[in-house]
């Protein structure tokens, strides 16, 4: 059995899996390093460290959102223990869109597009409705959101306390601008205001894609931040593969693991590696 630290198995909590000829992604046509099938056995597994993953869906048209999470269940994927399908927010249909997605295989939460969003939509009072629909579900709500969103999301999070949600990506930092930059201050404000609230969590993943070369300078630089703001009762490693993997815009997944690994204590890895994103999700695998 593969370990990350700890006699556990790491538990990826966001990886992407796709087949352009199975389900259409047009913003594909513009990346052509992506622009391939990726598959379960293509994943790179850290060496074997990485033994189980959370699918996280992948901007694909969104009227293919149930044919996406159909076709990633039905693959041949062992360590698949979760599927965050695709859902848009606040256009009025979100009840039928949750409706469609019922008694998908291994549906454990949502996700909308948000990054490119406007951000008023996100601080609307149906924003935070449609947050509370999908809490009364059962699903988590995972957010894709740039740094200068994070204060709206903490709005709409504050509204929907009973629902899970988490920040992607530690909320896409101005990497390249700094941690002491207006912007990177900003930041942290925002990570800070959504750790003020029970409900929100946070995946450290996607700095790869975010800094690009400059990835050893800030490797683990961000993460602590989170962490320090968070705890790892509340934080989960993400490989954001192949996006922040060595094929897409990032680092070989080994890489983001060891540079996580050594901005955090022997006592936060465990949360880090699996315990967190199990409980977020409400899963019931076994503790490796």
């Amino acid at each position: 059995m593969a370990e990350g630290g700890q006699g556990m198995t790491i538990l990826d909590s966001h990886v992407h899996v796709w087949d352009p000829e199975q389900i259409p992604h047009p913003w594909l046509d513009a990346v052509p390093s992506l622009n391939r099938a990726f598959l379960p056995g293509n994943i790179d597994t850290a060496g074997g460290r990485i033994g189980e993953w959370i699918f996280v869906e992948t901007d694909a048209i969104p009227a293919f959102a149930r044919a996406e999470a159909d076709w990633v269940a039905s693959l041949d994927w062992p360590g698949l223990v979760g599927i965050v399908a695709h859902a848009e927010m606040a256009r009025g249909d979100l009840e039928a869109q949750l409706d469609e997605l019922q008694g998908a295989r291994l549906l454990v939460g949502v996700r909308p597009s948000l990054q490119n969003g406007p951000t008023d939509i996100i601080a609307s009072a149906e924003f935070a409705a449609d947050l509370r629909e999908i809490g009364s579900r059962g699903l988590a709500f995972d957010a894709c959101v740039r740094w200068h969103q994070l204060d709206a999301l903490a709005e709409a999070a504050s509204r929907a306390e009973e629902t899970r949600v988490v920040v992607e990506h530690l909320g896409k930092p101005p990497v390249l601008e700094g941690l002491d930059s207006a912007q990177g201050s900003a930041w942290r404000r925002g990570i800070e205001r959504l750790a003020g609230l029970p409900n929100v969590f946070v995946k450290c993943s996607g700095v790869p894609a975010e800094a690009g070369d400059a990835f050893g300078e800030v490797a683990g630089v961000f993460d602590r931040v989170v962490l320090d703001a968070f705890g790892a009762e509340r934080a989960m490693f993400g490989s954001d593969w192949p996006v922040s993997g060595e094929v897409g815009f990032g680092v070989p997944v080994a890489r983001a693991v060891d540079a996580l690994r050594a901005a955090s204590s022997e006592a936060e890895w465990r949360g880090l590696a699996g315990d967190t994103a199990r409980a977020f999700y409400g899963l019931n695998t076994s503790d490796l």
